[in-house]
């Protein structure tokens, strides 16, 4: 009889050991008894010391005659585990699919084709030269080349020699939306099948795409967040596209950030890492300062300029439908005239995003959450965006009064907007539109076909994607995000505008930029130059003053509870533990979280700033020990490290 420890996908603890009359190898698949149910583990070492007083119970079955998943992918599940201080069950439970995993594998067919050859550009074949992969040593790049410097045509030609030498390559993106293009793209110049992975896909087409990768017959994956997580058996290089998207950052348990994780795992493969981004993150731009990252730069774009950047003042404007300025609307016009195409970012969703009772004016909230309700004209519903609460016909929480109206654009009133004043199609680009890849492939398409001259979304529309047609960009609000509780704030408008910027005048065309705001004379504005790293410095400057990352460490933690004073008081108790343990730490007062209420459920938060990465894990720990020991019953704390989300 032996005994053998086994991972379970479980919030709390996750490992158990379990009896077998068989030697198991460790990374094999097991099926085991928990309580009443039967769940699918994995087996990660033999228990030589087991607890003599305890009856272990038997291994129901094992699932696999060879390992799915190696030591080294263990490793890196428990050294997440322990940088995120979240138990390794809550780990596994976040990173892998139960459904996908579980399954019976089932590879898919990988089919071949002649591969289109390109040759690159001097520029290019500079920074492919001095990415040196030829001995499969672990060394992080960071790429940072001006959007349209193509970028991906040198992570092509560095994966086709990865592949020839027999391994695989992970090629990781921050949205699905991203993935129709590029696994197109990918496809033709591979000359082979490179499937993706994400939510989005059928149940069945994730089985396949992660079966493949993982026997090891699929060279080149294409993913989101979840396909590092795949147990591939001979990754030899792992690309993220994009290093800087705030959407790399995983929000529920365990909170990761994906680029971090990506360059922790090419540590333990002992495989080279590439980041790549037009606007890197300022946490990768210090890393390549200080020599932790190895920088190379494309300055221009092969066939064409950047775009010009014109900024449009709207306190001097009277808007066209409260939505377009005149230069906006001038642009439009000219342009589409041309037969050519426009891209415009919305930064809402929905119809209106506030609506006001006229009676009184107070502003409609859900009634779960403390935050305003957005308008949905397409389904004539009010909609939270937290809870997703929808309500008909919303009353006023005051007076009672349903005399309501609405301010405030989104996605739906600017395509409503220009459907007006253009008398044309227009592809609205958002979430609430795009339920399923098969529709997301379809529109893209549709686009690129020429089928609609404009293109209006959320933040999607300005994340890679690449259509020659595209001559004018247009931010119809930025303001909103100046005003966000988020030290990172100016960072994420500074990349989302030179992303969006990206979009127009890629091919021989010149492209052109316009920008509405109420606030032109912020500093920001100045600066929006690709070649221009002023910004960068400013903002490192100002980090260091106020030790933020990447020079300090940080995490949030945030309490939540049904009733306010218990969540309150637990808030406290924390606080008065973590300052009295501190040692270089900053703690600060708790606070209430900029949204109060969510789902019914009272939030506060604490922020931690550490020099040490020791002592935030020290004080982490601390902290859940207390609300373990003296915690009410539906009491919750949520540990965010390294944190990206501050609402």
């Amino acid at each position: 009889m032996k005994y053998y420890d086994v991972l379970l996908p479980v919030p709390t603890g996750g490992v158990y050991t379990y009896t077998s009359e068989h030697e198991l190898q460790t990374g094999v698949r097991a099926s085991v008894p928990l309580g009443r149910r039967t769940l699918t583990g994995i087996v990660v070492s033999e228990n030589t010391s087991p607890d003599n007083s305890i009856k272990y119970r038997n291994i129901i079955s094992v699932l696999d005659e060879v390992p799915v998943f190696k030591e080294n992918y263990l490793e890196f599940i428990k050294k997440l585990s322990e940088y995120y201080c979240a138990p390794m069950g809550s780990v596994l439970k976040g990173v892998l699919s139960e459904q996908v995993y579980t399954s019976e594998p089932c590879p898919a067919e990988i089919k071949t084709q002649q591969p289109k050859e390109l040759i690159l550009n001097e520029a290019q074949q500079l920074v492919y030269d001095n990415i040196d992969i030829s001995t499969l040593k672990f060394e992080t790049h960071l790429v940072h080349g001006i959007t349209g410097s193509c970028k991906t045509e040198i992570f092509i030609e560095l994966s086709k020699k990865i592949i020839d030498a027999g391994k695989q390559v992970l090629y990781l993106v921050p949205e699905i939306s991203l993935t129709p293009q590029l696994e197109n793209r990918l496809k033709n110049r591979m000359g082979f099948d490179v499937h993706s992975y994400h939510s989005k896909k059928t149940p069945k087409k994730r089985k396949e795409a992660f079966w493949s990768f993982a026997d090891g017959s699929l060279k080149m994956l294409l993913g989101a967040r979840s396909a590092l997580f795949i147990p591939a058996p001979d990754i030899g290089m792992i690309i993220v596209d994009e290093e800087h998207e705030s959407s790399y950052k995983q929000d529920e348990m365990p909170a990761y950030q994906l680029r971090d994780m990506a360059v922790l795992y090419g540590k333990i493969l002992n495989v080279p890492v590439i980041l790549s981004s037009a606007t890197p993150s300022l946490e990768s731009w210090h890393n390549a300062k200080e020599g932790r990252y190895v920088y190379h730069s494309i300055p221009c774009r092969p066939d064409s300029e950047m775009p010009k950047i014109e900024i449009v003042d709207m306190k001097n404007e009277e808007p066209i439908g409260g939505v377009l300025s005149i230069p906006m609307y001038e642009a439009i016009f000219e342009t589409i005239n041309r037969g050519e195409q426009v891209i415009l970012l919305i930064n809402r969703k929905g119809y209106s995003h506030t609506l006001y009772c006229r009676k009184c004016g107070n502003i409609v909230h859900c009634s779960n959450c403390s935050v305003a309700v957005t308008y949905y004209k397409s389904t004539k519903k009010c909609k939270c965006n937290y809870c997703a609460q929808e309500v008909r016909v919303p009353k006023c929480h005051e007076c009672g009064s349903e005399d309501i109206t609405d301010y405030g654009a989104g996605t739906e009133k600017v395509a409503e907007v220009l459907e007006s004043a253009f008398e044309k199609k227009i592809l609205r680009l958002d979430t609430e539109n795009v339920k399923t890849y098969k529709k997301l492939a379809e529109m893209l398409t549709s686009f690129e076909k020429g089928e609609y001259p404009i293109m209006a979304g959320t933040q999607l529309v300005a994340k890679g994607l690449d259509f020659s047609n595209v001559t004018l960009a247009g931010i119809i609000n930025i303001d909103n995000m100046f005003s966000l509780p988020d030290f990172r704030a100016n960072e994420h408008a500074y990349q989302l505008l030179l992303q969006l910027a990206g979009r127009s005048g890629r091919a021989d065309k010149k492209g052109r930029v316009i920008i509405q705001t109420n606030v032109p004379e912020l500093d920001l504005f100045k600066r929006l130059d690709c070649l221009d790293t002023s910004f960068y410095e400013m903002e490192m400057s100002r980090r260091r003053l106020f030790n933020y990352p990447p020079f300090y460490k940080m995490c949030r933690i945030t309490f939540s509870h049904t009733k306010e004073e218990d969540v309150r008081q637990a808030a406290f108790m924390v606080y008065d533990t973590l300052r009295q343990a501190a040692d270089q730490s900053e703690v600060f007062y708790p606070a209430q979280a900029p949204i109060y209420k969510i789902q019914n459920r009272f939030r506060y938060s604490i922020i931690i700033k550490s020099p040490k990465n020791n002592e935030l894990t020290r004080l982490i720990h601390i902290a859940s020990s207390v609300i373990k020991e003296n915690a009410k019953t539906t009491l919750r704390m949520k540990t965010d490290r390294d944190p990206h989300f501050f609402m």
